[in-house]
């Protein structure tokens, strides 16, 4: 064992110790099937729910799972205002000014696009930059939300016309696009069947679109604010690896 190794370790478990006595660490979540749903006990399980809470387990670190919309984590963990983690987020370089990032704890799928069946414009495009230059139609998203580097730089580069709304969840999401207040949404391939049947939607109400450009799916991380300990995120990275 080298000489580096053998103090590494030695201190992340004098680390485990210290961190074992501490107040458990808020732990964000934002009720999204299939990443993070809660059941009646209080537990959280999930595509990124549930690595994450072994991460924390396997890591000796004490958490406490708290629901809570994607925004007001970004504001918390960005201002240091708590111990606290949020999991599943996208890391981005702004991002990574305020948060301490583990280890991966899934990768997405290639993001596709939810339009209203029938849409005949939305099938005129095979692509995302084609789609996105498209000024007869309305991309719908969420204010502060990440939709992945591709994505956002594509958004950032082309400037559709936008439809944007503040903590909308699925179903008030998928309302606007059947009414025509916008034509599509971004979302995970993972997600996009378990979002409309859960809204209490059919499939048949919507196209689902997949896209030649459309690269490898996003990584998602747990992301913590500076009050987390670099020792702390050390220990959740050894685990996850």
């Amino acid at each position: 064992m080298s000489s580096f190794l053998l103090p590494l370790q030695m201190i992340l478990f004098l680390f485990t110790s210290t961190v074992m006595a501490q107040s458990p660490i808020q732990l964000y979540y934002d009720e999204r099937i299939p990443y993070a749903v809660s059941d009646k006990h209080g537990a959280v399980h999930g595509l990124t729910a549930t690595p994450a809470a072994k991460a924390f387990e396997q890591a000796g670190v004490p958490f406490q799972w708290k629901k809570m919309p994607f925004k007001r984590q970004l504001a918390i963990i960005k201002y240091n205002k708590k111990p606290a983690c949020g999991i599943g987020w996208f890391k981005k370089p702004e991002r990574e000014q305020f948060a301490r990032f583990t280890r991966v704890v899934y990768q997405d799928r290639p993001s596709i696009v939810i339009s209203k069946k029938g849409s005949s414009k939305m099938s005129q495009h095979g692509d995302v930059s084609s789609l996105l230059q498209d000024k007869s139609i309305k991309l719908l998203v969420k204010d502060s939300f990440s939709y992945g580097t591709y994505v956002d730089k594509q958004i950032t580069k082309y400037k559709p016309e936008t439809v944007a709304v503040a903590g909308s969840n699925n179903i008030q999401m998928l309302q606007i696009i059947l009414s025509g207040r916008a034509d599509y949404l971004f979302a995970a391939e993972e997600e996009a069947e378990e979002m409309i049947v859960s809204a209490g939607y059919e499939m048949s109400q919507f196209q689902l679109h997949h896209f030649t450009d459309m690269p490898a799916g996003n990584n998602r991380y747990i992301a913590c604010s500076q009050q987390v300990a670099p020792e702390t995120v050390e220990l959740l990275n050894q685990a996850l690896k």
